[in-house]
């Protein structure tokens, strides 16, 4: 299921665009019910979602990995925030996820080298 979830997401990604992919993702998600998943729960979504993006033919990079951790963990009714960052020399761009403003898909030291883009977060 995560797979084919990711497929989808990568297709969206290509045929849609990024706005158009985040949007949809955010009323789809719109209508779930807060949940009390324990922090487990995140570990093991995470894990799964690193475990499909690592087997994905192709490449399944930041962007897409921290997109579906985002829409999966939310249609669960978990409050997360999709992030993304920019360093400007060299220009390098990220995405991550926060829960309660702690980095669940990365390391906080390297998130740490991206400024936030504004308006991305949810």
């Amino acid at each position: 299921m995560t797979m084919l979830r990711l497929t989808m997401l990568k297709l969206a990604l290509a045929l849609f665009g990024f706005g158009r992919t985040v949007r949809w993702i955010r009323r789809d998600v719109d209508h779930a019910s807060p949940s009390d998943a324990d922090d487990a729960f995140v570990v093991r979504s995470e894990y799964a979602i690193a475990m499909a993006a690592a087997l994905y033919p192709g490449r399944a990079a930041c962007l897409e990995r921290s997109l579906m951790l985002y829409w999966w963990l939310r249609r669960a009714g978990v409050p997360v925030q999709f992030r993304m960052g920019a360093q400007l020399y060299p220009f390098l761009a990220h995405a991550w996820v926060e829960l309660d403003g702690r980095v669940i898909n990365d390391v906080a030291e390297h998130v740490k080298l991206f400024r936030p883009i504004e308006g991305i977060a949810s």
